[in-house]
């Protein structure tokens, strides 16, 4: 018998690798806190990493989009 595909899959699957890439992001954070570095510098770091990587993948327009919202 086949198994039915639902109709949302890619909507779990994006969900899926959300929650994956928070427990990663996560893991790194506990690492950084850990090394004894305070975590407004660890969240400021994240930042500024997270929007250079959008900029780079996706073009300014992106983080423009992103930052407004």
């Amino acid at each position: 018998m086949l198994h039915e595909i639902p109709d949302n899959l890619d909507a779990l699957i994006r969900e899926e690798k959300r929650q994956v890439a928070v427990e990663l992001i996560q893991d790194a954070w506990d690492s950084a806190i850990n090394e004894g570095i305070e975590p407004g510098i660890v969240a400021e770091s994240a930042i500024i990493f997270a929007l250079r990587q959008l900029c780079t993948e996706d073009g300014d327009g992106c983080v423009e989009t992103l930052v407004s919202s």
